[in-house]
């Protein structure tokens, strides 16, 4: 129970910190006459992390500050850099391999990460999200989605 305190005081105070760096670069966007423009938005989301933020901070406060205790899981820091280090390179290589092709490769290998166990499971759910969310944004919103391109 210390541990989860420590871990929401933390993360209460992160979440405050990246709302307010949000908002502030949400508020240089361009201004619009009519209408909230585009930084409207990820203002009203940033002023919402924020207040989430701090009621998760106030909520460890108020059961009690713990002792603090620097130790650190070095197998939970190897998995988190694992974890980072596939994201980012999902990111690089979506610009040559496109969202369609890298996607469900990307989903299944975090859910073989995370310990689902159920492949057959893992490769329909990843490819069947990738196709739901490349429908809503081609054919709905009429968002360009990275393609693949060899060249």
């Amino acid at each position: 129970m210390k541990k989860a305190q420590h871990a929401d005081l933390i993360m209460g105070i992160f979440f405050m910190l990246l709302a307010a760096f949000w908002f502030y670069h949400a508020s240089q966007m361009r201004q619009v006459e009519l209408g909230i423009g585009p930084g409207g938005y990820p203002q009203f989301v940033s002023v919402g992390l924020f207040f989430l933020g701090l009621i998760l901070a106030i909520q460890s406060l108020v059961k009690g500050f713990p002792k603090w205790e620097l130790k650190i899981d070095w197998k939970s820091v190897l998995r988190q850099a694992i974890f980072f280090g596939v994201t980012l390179m999902y990111i690089r290589l979506m610009r040559y391999l496109g969202f369609v092709l890298l996607t469900p490769f990307y989903l299944f290998f975090q859910c073989w990460f995370f310990g689902y166990r159920k492949y057959l499971i893992a490769a329909i759910m990843s490819i069947g999200l990738t196709a739901g969310i490349f429908v809503v944004f081609r054919m709905i919103f009429f968002v360009m989605l990275p393609a693949f391109r060899l060249f």
